[in-house]
């Protein structure tokens, strides 16, 4: 069986069993009004009074809004439409901050933000200086509130903590194993040291033994963001107001779902669920096509398409898409080159990798990365990853590169540069497959996802 796969600007066919299993998300009904759905949302939200009610002459209003790694059409629809509630209301247009959600990525160029937000917000407000991009590492622009029960820090940006009203426009699409993201504020707002309490080696690798230890001991964490908003909350005496998107290819809206986080959460979850979750046998061979950009940019440099490689494996809610022993094969032409401006700290941990036996080692040099002045100097003031951005990819990578018996990436024009990453690799998919038979046999049962990245990424429900 031919299959198109992605292949960095272009696609190729690739042949594989006719037993596979080929996967790609498709859109679900999508809306025909989307602007009437925005406004049917802030009249009739879940679990708060109407924007428009909420919203006083007088009052601050802090508007927070996911990043451009996320869809840019939501931005264009949702944030104009609150615009007009608020001013409805009697806000003044010059008492209204918007907060590039930007957690620990980079910050956003103007020209970023333009195409992201549209004209009717950015030359309407760009020049009032009301557009600004959160600094996970400023002291002067973070608020601390202590830790939850569980241990989780709880420290966010100030303008949006501050504000008498708080208002985020988020994106609902699939994340690796339980869960889909929405509901933002907690992560896209939050201070490095926030944002490590929950992404920590510990954490990120492999949630299931987490879960597991977790039963075993007796205990159970509660939700990350739920566990956060409620300290926020008890602490500012406000509820986050938001205006979360469930979108299809292009970022075209099938629904929105405002309110507060624990109203909107489970209707937009099941609606989620339905959109990007795929039925597949569980793989001896899980096939991906790595686009020319996707998460955090260019497939060109090593640990982007390490990602595209190695992270499709953990979107596995229940049973695991990849069994233990079997063979991951991605498809890129990536050279493997990493820009040092922005992305700093990436090819300085990299060449640390090459010093330590496990993942888990570089965890001891987190602070060392952290307080280097170089690397805070091209993220404060410039467009450049935090510091601590490659430590979790390298954490995030761990869980596919222990379970598979084998990651190939097949492709590549620097191989060099991905054998520094426990991949193998192979000149094209023909060589891989061949590879791949060594571990898998004749017979493998396959799974191919030729546009996991390139479309909105789906969730692998494995049959039992």
């Amino acid at each position: 069986m031919k299959v198109s796969t992605d292949f960095g600007e272009r696609k190729v066919d690739i042949e594989v069993p006719d037993s596979a299993t080929v996967v790609e998300f498709a859109d679900p009904p999508l809306l025909s009004d989307p602007q009437a759905a925005v406004r049917k949302a802030l009249a009739e939200p879940l679990g708060l009074p109407p924007l428009a009610e909420q919203a006083k002459p007088g009052m601050r209003v802090a508007i927070g809004f996911d990043d451009i790694t996320r869809p840019g059409m939501p931005p264009k629809l949702v944030l104009p439409r609150i615009v007009e509630e608020l001013e409805r209301a009697g806000v003044d247009h010059r008492d209204i901050v918007f907060i590039n959600a930007c957690s620990n990525h980079r910050k956003n160029t103007r020209s970023e933000l333009a195409s992201h937000l549209g004209p009717e917000i950015f030359n309407r407000f760009n020049p009032l200086g009301a557009i600004r991009n959160h600094d996970c590492d400023d002291p002067a622009g973070l608020r601390a509130f202590g830790h939850t029960a569980s241990g989780r820090y709880v420290e966010h940006n100030r303008d949006f903590i501050d504000a008498d009203l708080q208002v985020y426009q988020g994106n609902v699409s699939a994340q690796a194993w339980k869960g889909y993201t929405g509901t933002g504020a907690i992560i896209g707002l939050a201070s490095t040291r926030s944002i490590a309490s929950h992404h920590s080696f510990s954490t990120v690798p492999d949630p299931r033994k987490k879960m597991e230890h977790q039963k075993a001991a007796g205990a159970k964490l509660p939700g990350m963001k739920p566990e956060m908003t409620a300290v926020l909350e008890e602490a500012t005496g406000k509820k986050i107001f938001y205006v979360n998107a469930v979108t299809g290819m292009g970022g075209r809206p099938a629904a929105f779902f405002a309110g507060h986080a624990g109203a909107v959460t489970a209707p937009a979850w099941e609606l989620a669920g339905r959109c990007f979750t795929k039925e597949v046998p569980q793989a001896d061979v899980l096939v991906v096509g790595l686009g020319a950009a996707y998460s955090y940019g260019s497939s060109e440099n090593a640990l982007i398409a390490a990602v595209g490689a190695l992270v499709p494996p953990r979107y596995s809610p229940d049973l695991p898409v990849l069994r233990e022993g079997g063979v991951v094969i991605a498809l890129s032409p990536s050279s493997g080159w990493i820009d040092p401006d922005r992305y700093p700290s990436y090819q300085r941990l990299i060449d640390l990798y090459d010093r330590h036996h496990d993942i888990r080692a570089l965890a001891d040099h987190e602070e060392t990365f952290h307080g280097d002045p170089d690397l805070m100097q091209k993220y404060r003031h410039g467009f450049g990853y935090p510091a601590l951005h490659a430590f979790w990819i390298f954490y995030e990578l761990e869980y596919a590169l222990r379970r598979a018996g084998a990651v190939i990436m097949a492709g590549t024009r620097n191989p060099g540069a991905f054998r520094r990453l426990g991949l193998q690799t192979a000149p094209d998919f023909d060589a891989a497959w061949k590879a791949a038979r060594r571990y898998v046999g004749d017979n493998p049962a396959t799974v191919v996802a030729p546009t996991f990245w390139s479309r909105p990424r789906i969730k692998f429900s494995v049959k039992a």
